[in-house]
């Protein structure tokens, strides 16, 4: 929305991590050099950890994107898998879908390590990266110790990096756990920016967006920002971003402390309030002309996107009436002007049609392909809404989830009768989630992981779309 005003190409302050954008300072460049200097010696197990918005995620997709080509990756974004679960998804990450569906733990290890020997005869390293390790069962973290065992006489066949919470420490304290934590080799902490590093990081990010060199804060909205974000990179861009809007509807030519209190009282909303995304993205204070403007646009984005679905969204094995039923909340009516709200937006229809689906119960499988860093449910709208992702709205499915310590959105591609059925579908997502390191599930462990959780996205996933 402010974009134009400031004179800026694009969003400055998106969550989504952009690995163009990543900043060298508050020690990350050095943190990013040491772990690569970690991966090409290939010894043991290294482990990062930062707290919730340090910049984690970011900094491990710039590591892989700067890998030699001679490294080979396997990235988990989730943690919960089982130790059988684990190995599936490092050999689908490794390119190895048919030895992927071998029946038991004894059969996918196998797999693994002769194609693990393959590759380290072909020059290849391999590395498997871990988000949110900390949410990680300790069985699964046993078979990750076990997996850091696998060798020749010349080094390590696997390389392994731990990417967590300081909660992470405290699970690896354990006493049981003491054969892993006796494996890591190198420990690197993402520590909060200082004030001066916020200032920096700022200019960055206004400067990768257009602002050529500009300041749009002052001094004194800079050491408000530091202080109340806690040099946390994913609270910076929050407020930052709030702050932008405030000044936009001040039509003020730089960010003042008042915008910055404003997003921080936009941004806290108090205890029971219970307030709706829609008014969370209108900053206290802003004139009543204003406010229209930003809510009709809000508004605009919510309404006007439309399904474009061709194609049964499940397998035969599904129900056709959950399929007619998920297409007809993507459909667009012809001539027919519908008032948009919150209740109607894009994640609102998917959480419909995922209600309804689990509701079923069903035994068959999906192929999860995206689990956010927050619980923004803005940030997931503007993923789900853009142009390449319309032909595949009525197969993406979302429901609330929690995971390290933190509510989050968890995104499913498809429903399928076989595993063999998911899996050959996880070639075959669509480009933006690819990234994301898709991988199969059963939907009776997803039914259970809803009926288990009890945050405050709880009430969406009960009543969304009635």
């Amino acid at each position: 929305m402010y974009y134009k005003y400031f004179g800026l190409a694009g969003h400055p302050f998106r969550l989504i991590p952009d690995t163009r954008n990543f900043f060298h300072g508050g020690q990350r460049g050095a943190v990013l050099g040491a772990l690569q200097y970690a991966i090409t010696a290939g010894e043991g197990i290294v482990k990062v950890i930062g707290e919730v918005g340090s910049g984690k995620t970011m900094l491990c997709r710039t590591l892989v994107a700067r890998l030699p080509l001679a490294v080979e990756v396997a990235y988990l974004a989730n943690p919960s898998l089982s130790r059988e679960e684990v190995l599936r998804a490092i050999l689908q990450e490794l390119g190895q879908v048919e030895a992927a569906r071998a029946g038991d733990r004894l059969a996918l290890l196998n797999a693994l390590h002769h194609h693990l020997i393959t590759l380290h005869g072909e020059g290849c390293r391999v590395v498997v990266f871990v988000e949110e390790a900390q949410g990680m069962p300790l069985e699964t973290l046993e078979e990750i110790r076990f997996l850091s065992n696998l060798e020749t006489r010349n080094g390590k066949l696997l390389q392994i990096v731990l990417f967590g919470q300081p909660e992470l420490d405290v699970l690896l304290a354990q006493d049981k756990l003491r054969q892993l934590r006796d494996r890591i080799t190198h420990s690197f902490y993402l520590r909060p920016l200082q004030a001066a590093e916020v200032r920096d990081y700022i200019r960055f990010r206004l400067d990768a967006a257009g602002a050529q060199g500009r300041e749009f804060f002052t001094p004194a909205a800079l050491r408000y920002l530091a202080r109340h974000s806690g040099g946390l990179m994913r609270r910076i861009h929050v407020l930052a971003d709030k702050a932008l809007l405030a000044a936009y509807a001040d039509r003020a030519s730089r960010v003042r402390l008042r915008h910055l209190r404003r997003a921080l009282r936009d941004d806290r909303p108090p205890a029971g309030s219970g307030r709706k995304l829609l008014q969370r993205l209108v900053p206290a204070g802003l004139g009543a002309a204003v406010t229209a403007v930003i809510l009709g646009a809000y508004l605009f984005v919510q309404g006007g996107i439309p399904g474009a679905v061709s194609g049964p969204v499940f397998d035969p094995a599904f129900s056709p009436a959950v399929a007619a039923q998920s297409q007809a909340d993507e459909a667009d009516v012809p001539g027919q002007t519908v008032q948009a709200g919150p209740q109607d937006s894009l994640v609102a229809r998917r959480l419909a049609a995922t209600r309804a689906w689990l509701a079923r119960g069903g035994q068959g499988y999906t192929v999860q392909v995206m689990l956010t860093d927050d619980d923004d449910r803005g940030a997931l709208e503007d993923f789900l809404s853009q142009e390449t992702l319309r032909p595949h709205l009525s197969r993406l499915f979302v429901y609330p989830t929690r995971l390290g310590g933190r509510d989050r959105w968890c995104v499913l591609y498809g429903g399928f009768a076989s595993y063999q059925a998911a899996l050959a579908a996880v070639a075959q997502v669509p480009a933006p989630f690819r990234e994301f390191g898709p991988f199969v599930r059963s939907l009776r462990k997803v039914g259970q992981e809803v009926a288990r959780y009890t945050g405050p996205l709880a009430h969406d996933m009960e009543t969304e779309g009635t």
